[in-house]
């Protein structure tokens, strides 16, 4: 919590707004990120675009829930605690999960250029064809801005 409250407070480098269009037809998801960047910056600032999808479900067991709070010995869990451990696939439906991280958590290199003044605007876009098996009504997109240092400046 306490690093999470000495970061929110700082000013981002840049703005993220995303578009996109999509067409059902071919399940093709063309997403734009545009960064505006709020003061200069120079070194490898990067680009990263991440798919998520709400509502996951599976039957296998790769999709069980590992439980550390089962049976209580580790507290209250908003129910977890009475659930066993692993939790069966047929009770667990997942938010949030990661669907494609391009091109890849790293970021896409010279993504933007090496000084970049305050004031200075880029789009980026990325082209998905989304699988049928999942729910475009789902999912969300992410900009991220990742700077020099590997620390992730900013989302959207």
């Amino acid at each position: 919590e306490q690093s999470f409250l000495q970061r929110v407070v700082l000013a981002p480098t840049a703005f993220i707004d995303n578009g996109a269009t999509y067409n059902s037809t071919t399940r093709e998801l063309k997403v734009s990120l545009t960064y505006d960047f709020q003061t200069a910056a120079s070194g490898s600032w990067r680009s990263i675009c991440v798919l998520t999808e709400d509502g996951v479900t599976g039957t296998t067991g790769q999709y069980n829930q590992q439980n550390a709070y089962a049976g209580g010995g580790s507290g209250v869990m908003g129910g977890y605690e009475l659930l066993p451990n692993p939790v069966p696939a047929s009770q667990m439906v997942y938010d949030h999960v990661a669907r494609t991280i391009v091109p890849s958590f790293t970021g896409m290199v010279n993504s933007f250029p090496t000084s970049i003044a305050n004031g200075f605007q880029q789009t980026i876009c990325y082209t998905f064809t989304l699988p049928a098996s999942w729910d475009e009504s789902k999912i969300h997109i992410i900009g991220l801005l990742r700077a020099p240092n590997g620390s992730m400046d900013n989302a959207s």
